[in-house]
């Protein structure tokens, strides 16, 4: 684990240039003086391939290496080893109002925790929502679940569905940062997380280590979700690394999504298209060089055209537009920073899985250096969740 911990933060350090930026922010390309063949071929690219080259990694992989030698490497840091998820006994209707995706990813999640360990106390359920991964692993292993949540009426609307089936399941409202949160940790206990964010799921490892808890089933999320403006690597091997993240190199993996259908790629990009164009408005008319935020919108705005658009965000922020606007410049001058900021993402593409590759591993040799046997790999296909990555530890 740590050998290839290590490859992948040489190859990450090597070519931190091509994607320690954000692309939302471009002006222009950031290796236009030091690559000019690269953004030569960008500039040759269209909308139609760069879609096609972000969904076919390889593709996207031997183009770029005529750029970036390193490239040809890293592609084969993209996965982990999928894991076999067991067959279970699942009552009928556990499944009620979860979106099939979203079922598969809990299914194979609980499948795989128990396989792996079976607590002597209990299960611990860490930032559970309505207890729906821990209603499967309670019917499933008929051992108890504690839920913490922080949303009291997802802790109600959970404990009603557990007592109303039966299953020996407590919800308890609470701050997974708060001392009252370490407290639920005990040492028999097996805690699972499913895609609990940053803070929230480095709390658990960090208390869990601390508590001598069993074993732990965590598949990270968010990781830019932290209090620390810089990451502040756990193990090690990432502290003795020369890579610095930022909260905005913790995004990236993120933006990493499943393909999306035609229509809902539409509407992202007519959105991103409004907001850019909207930006470069809001700067002519303030004299400001700044980016502004302006909040999520209902997609039926978008049917209403650029300048409503432009009308309804100048009101969120209090600006007063002009006049005689001449719209179709502005959403010219958006579609133009869409274009410019696709081609960047796309050099940023191949490095978002590694990226994610590198943050877990550095969450896997932490809990390995304390003291636990370690395994990683991918919980279900990229298909059901791109955050598909887990790490589950039990203690030597």
């Amino acid at each position: 684990m740590q050998s290839q911990f290590l490859h992948i933060d040489r190859l990450l350090t090597q070519t931190v240039f091509f994607w320690q930026f954000s692309a939302f922010h471009c002006a222009d390309y950031p290796w236009r003086e030091s690559h000019p063949t690269l953004v030569e071929w960008l500039e040759s690219l269209s909308l139609e391939e760069i879609r096609h080259l972000k969904n076919t990694p390889l593709a996207l992989a031997l183009a770029l290496s005529h750029y970036i030698p390193e490239v040809t490497e890293l592609s084969h840091f993209t996965q982990f080893p999928l894991l076999a998820a067991p067959s279970q006994c699942i009552p009928k209707g556990f499944n009620s109002g979860i979106n099939g995706r979203k079922w598969q990813q809990i299914t194979n999640l609980s499948a795989l925790s128990s396989d792996f360990y079976s607590p002597e106390s209990e299960w611990l359920e860490w930032c559970g929502g309505k207890g729906y991964l821990g209603r499967v692993l309670s019917s499933t292993t008929n051992k108890k679940v504690t839920t913490l949540e922080w949303q009291q009426e997802l802790c109600d609307s959970g404990q009603h569905y557990a007592d109303n089936h039966s299953l020996s399941m407590r919800f308890i409202q609470g701050d997974a940062l708060s001392k009252q949160a370490y407290s639920l940790i005990k040492p028999q206990q097996h805690a699972v997380a499913l895609h609990a964010c940053g803070d929230l799921h480095l709390s658990l490892i960090e208390a869990g280590i601390e508590n001598n808890i069993e074993a732990l089933t965590i598949a990270p999320c968010c990781f830019h979700l932290t209090e620390n403006e810089e990451y502040r690597p756990l193990s090690f091997s990432a502290q003795d690394s020369l890579l610095r993240l930022s909260r905005v190199d913790l995004r990236l993996p993120l933006q990493e999504t499943v393909v999306a259908g035609k229509r809902t790629q539409h509407h992202r990009e007519q959105e991103m298209c409004f907001r850019l164009g909207f930006n470069e408005l809001q700067k002519w008319v303030t004299g400001s060089s700044e980016y502004i935020t302006v909040p999520s919108i209902k997609k039926s705005l978008l049917a209403e055209g650029f300048e409503a658009f432009c009308h309804w965000a100048a009101a969120h922020k209090g600006i007063k537009l002009v006049d005689n606007i001449d719209y179709s410049i502005w959403l010219e001058k958006g579609e133009a920073a869409f274009i410019l900021m696709e081609k960047c993402d796309l050099v940023q593409h191949l490095f978002k899985r590694p990226l994610e590759m590198w943050l877990c591993f550095d969450r896997a040799l932490y809990l390995e250096e304390s003291g636990y046997e370690v395994r990683i790999g991918e919980f279900c296909l990229k298909e059901e969740t791109p955050r598909n990555i887990v790490i589950q530890a039990k203690l030597g």
